[in-house]
């Protein structure tokens, strides 16, 4: 495999590429140790910021296992064509949607029903604003996600950078509204694929899917944001690390 490299790659780019090379030559080795953030940037001669970035682009090709204070190891030598997803904290989230590229489908403003509010975690008869999406890795022109967001209709104002910036949904509602969201609610259920997600994601009827629910709660107890996040079995593996105090 060659890897290119030039003045017009970004320079996190430009250090994949060369890790993959080394990857893939046997520099590293499945199961030990990767460099850490520290070496890499004395390396390459970059920040710390340009390295948590590249060294992301690897987790999210499957390469690495990273623990928070415990580095990173080398779990494979090639990529397994799936978006990792690892989230230990809420910031991650962030790293999250700045990795990788939401396209729009549509967006409406509703109030919700009696059953609509049950599986989204709501009251009824609130009012919201819906973004229906596509997520994207980087690079990628298979969906790995189809997503609907919703926004408190009183916050509305951020869905016009939805799409356009990539940055959390919550992280705008922060910014904008000076609210700080002080929990996540979620939740992971495997289901079969309806009709419209299938159609989204060019699915079978009926396949197996992986839906990750959240609900943002601001400090208050207010919730200001739902997220309903679908993934398709292959395309996807979601990662967490559990602390013991």
């Amino acid at each position: 495999m060659t890897h290119p490299s030039g003045p017009t790659l970004p320079r996190y780019q430009e250090i994949v590429h060369t890790l993959l090379a080394e990857v893939e030559q046997g520099v590293h080795k499945v199961g030990a140790r990767f460099p850490t953030e520290q070496e890499l940037c004395a390396r390459f001669r970059v920040s710390r910021h340009t390295v948590r970035e590249a060294l992301r682009r690897l987790q999210g090709m499957g390469l690495l296992n990273r623990r928070r204070g415990a580095g990173s190891v080398l779990a494979a030598r090639q990529a397994d064509g799936r978006f990792h997803n690892s989230i230990s904290a809420l910031d991650e989230l962030l790293q999250y949607a700045s990795s990788t590229r939401l396209e729009v489908l549509s967006t409406e403003r509703l109030i919700v029903d009696a059953v609509q509010a049950e599986r989204l975690g709501c009251r009824a008869e609130t009012q919201w604003v819906r973004v229906s999406a596509l997520r994207r890795a980087e690079g990628a022109s298979e969906p790995f996600a189809y997503t609907e967001i919703y926004v408190d209709a009183a916050l509305g104002d951020v869905v016009r950078d939805i799409g356009r910036k990539q940055r959390a949904v919550h992280a705008m509602i922060e910014e904008t509204y000076g609210l700080t969201i002080a929990e996540v609610f979620q939740t992971i259920e495997a289901i079969p694929a309806d009709a419209n997600t299938a159609s989204r994601l060019a699915l079978p009827a009926n396949a197996p899917v992986l839906l990750i629910g959240r609900r943002y709660f601001a400090e208050d107890g207010r919730l200001v944001e739902i997220s309903v996040n679908t993934h398709p079995g292959g395309r996807f593996r979601y990662e967490m690390t559990l602390l013991r105090r």
